[in-house]
């Protein structure tokens, strides 16, 4: 699976969108992208001059407000890996709006398979069937 531009993505995603038509499974995966490599840890000598016994907690922060990419994947619900289509791109935050309102509305034009599902019907015919 090789990471697409966004816009090669979105044309792909519609593309297999129209080819489903509703008629099979398509998977939509979404994280946040991130790198997070080994940090370096503190050396012992610029902790020499503590007492023997004291154990040394280095304090990193609770608020992490840097901006990650969004990693998007697509899949069909081909289980034979040869015809399996995967997709999949990296939206950086600053574009992330131009890409999401794109994305969304191919999702609502393709996604015809979608329907509501009527409870309540499903509920009172078994209520009627278990009175009687």
């Amino acid at each position: 699976m090789t990471r697409l531009d966004n816009q090669e993505f979105l044309k792909q995603v519609t593309a297999l969108l129209s080819k489903n038509d509703g008629k099979s499974s398509i998977y939509i995966t979404q994280k946040r992208f991130s790198y997070n490599p080994e940090l370096p840890r503190r050396s012992e000598e610029t902790l020499s001059d503590l007492p023997k016994g004291v154990e040394t907690i280095i304090h990193q922060g609770d608020e992490d407000i840097r901006q990650y990419p969004v990693l998007i994947r697509v899949t069909d619900g081909n289980k034979s890996k040869g015809q399996k289509i995967k997709l999949s791109t990296v939206v950086e935050p600053i574009e992330l709006d131009t890409f999401w309102a794109e994305y969304i509305n191919i999702l609502k034009n393709g996604l015809t398979g979608l329907k509501k599902k009527n409870k309540s019907k499903k509920k009172a015919k078994k209520s009627s069937k278990s009175v009687k």
